[in-house]
């Protein structure tokens, strides 16, 4: 087994995104789509507004200052198994030559709540709009520039950041096991279970003595 599936959390804590990023409504963007696809997996997952609150009450109010806490502590505020730090790396638009393409880039890390880091991974997706072929030069030109331009003015940030946590947390190498409330779950971890080996139990010799 993994250390995932020997540890079995049963709740995640998403704590704040740290953004390394020029673009201000990048974690807000992450933050939403981080939930569903943990919950789905089987895992409960605190609400993120109401862990924003709490730790703000406490005083911190900076994702950095946040990840730097001793795991121990965060886990333990709010009774969670394991705790979830998201970094953006990359969340850009870039145009060049009648062509948009949108990038974003994550670092992910999962914590116990004793401080132990289990499972890690990284994810970087591009997208740049496809243009059909009008059959004219012209026109394609045109399209591509219009195409260009609406990636631009409206990045397709959010379903790059769905298409990234869900390769991440359910496809590939890096998938997390099934949490306790999925209902797959104890198929997948009957899987593990050993079952004991029957005891075989030798005859006694007879005292019995045949005469020859």
């Amino acid at each position: 087994m993994s250390e995932f599936e020997q540890l079995r959390p049963a709740s995640i804590l998403v704590v704040p995104v740290v953004n390394k990023s020029v673009d201000v409504e990048a974690p807000t963007y992450l933050l939403t789509t981080l939930p569903m696809v943990l919950g789905n997996k089987g895992y409960y997952v605190f609400p993120i507004n109401t862990v924003k609150t709490i730790l703000d009450h406490e005083g911190f109010y900076e994702p950095a200052e946040i990840h730097a806490q001793p795991p121990e502590s965060l886990a333990a505020m709010f009774g969670a198994d394991c705790i979830l730090y998201v970094t953006i790396n990359e969340w850009t638009s870039q145009y060049i030559l009648l062509s948009t393409t949108t990038i974003v880039d994550f670092s992910y890390r999962i914590v116990s709540k004793d401080g132990h880091e289990f499972w890690r991974a990284r994810k970087q997706l591009t997208y740049s709009p496809q243009n059909s072929d009008t059959g004219n030069g012209l026109g394609n030109l045109i399209s591509a520039a219009i195409s260009a331009a609406m990636e631009r003015a409206k990045p397709n940030y959010l379903p790059l950041t769905r298409q990234a946590n869900s390769e991440v947390f359910l496809l590939n190498r890096t998938a997390i096991p099934p949490g306790p409330y999925a209902t797959n779950y104890q198929e997948y971890y009957s899987q593990f279970e050993i079952t004991p080996a029957t005891k075989t139990v030798t005859p006694a010799p007879s005292s019995d003595k045949v005469a020859p």
